[in-house]
């Protein structure tokens, strides 16, 4: 997923507008948009994004999907957004 892709499919998750994004809005838009991944994955991958530990993912958090482990598991999962 390039910066491009990964900035489309924060603002499609980012139900609320508020300029973060929520394990729960992760959640609720794969649902909707019925794409598969594992909970625990994405907890995990979301935890260790998570730098200040806040429980949201600021769009430079976000952007850690692009990085290795997360690009190939949740990443990959992430750009069905744009599919």
């Amino acid at each position: 997923m390039n910066t491009v892709q990964l900035d489309h499919a924060f603002n499609i998750i980012d139900a609320n507008r508020n300029g973060y994004v929520t394990l729960s809005e992760i959640t609720s838009a794969l649902e909707v948009h019925q794409i598969a991944l594992d909970a625990g994955s994405l907890d995990t991958a979301f935890r260790e994004l998570d730098k200040d530990g806040d429980g949201r993912l600021s769009r430079a958090e976000f952007s850690g999907f692009q990085l290795e482990p997360y690009n190939s598991s949740v990443g990959t999962t992430l750009a069905k957004f744009l599919a």
